[in-house]
């Protein structure tokens, strides 16, 4: 035992042992991780080829959905503009202000009731974002279920890839963190 000692710089022989044991336990640890960052990227490249047809087919659905979101919104501003020019004309050349006054009264306060009738709908504030947004998601989802595309798999598989892509890097820590013990 004392041949021991002097050998190893004053170490007893239970605290070599016990350095061994730590020793084969991270080299263990390291043959593991490997192990289980292969296991992991082979996961996450079945699902990369399972998520690159999805992506393709959403991003088309999306376009598609924005053109005619587009559309809509383009059409109420053809509408308002349209609704302007009829009621100018009432206004200046077929009836006169006192005849036109009501009437434009009318149809701003019937505009207060439908925006305060999506505001029940809602449960939310009408401005243009949130109902262009509102709008063009409803869009997206009557196109995709249209076409058969299932948003539910998409969201599985999107989740399952970030879940990998997480426990990669808690295993890059891992072993950032065995280099670093290694090195005191």
């Amino acid at each position: 035992s004392s041949g021991i000692n002097a050998e190893y710089g004053g170490t007893n022989a239970d605290e070599v042992t016990e350095k061994i044991k730590n020793l084969a336990a991270s080299l263990e640890i390291v043959e593991n991780k490997i192990a289980i960052q292969e296991n992991l990227r082979s996961k996450l490249d079945k699902l990369e080829e399972e998520f690159g047809p999805l992506e393709q087919k959403r991003a088309e659905l999306l376009r598609r959905s924005e053109f005619r979101t587009n559309a809509v919104v383009w059409g109420g501003l053809f509408a308002m503009g349209g609704q302007f020019g009829f009621l100018a004309r009432l206004v200046w050349w077929d009836y006169s202000w006192d005849i036109m006054e009501p009437v434009t009264y009318f149809v701003t306060y019937g505009t207060a009731i439908v925006m305060y009738a999506y505001f029940v709908c809602v449960r939310s504030d009408y401005n243009f974002d949130n109902a262009r947004e509102r709008w063009n998601l409803r869009t997206f989802h009557k196109i995709a279920k249209r076409n058969g595309f299932d948003h539910d798999k998409y969201n599985r598989v999107v989740e399952q890839m970030r879940e990998i892509e997480a426990n990669m890097t808690q295993l890059e820590n891992v072993g950032a963190l065995l280099n670093a013990k290694k090195q005191m």
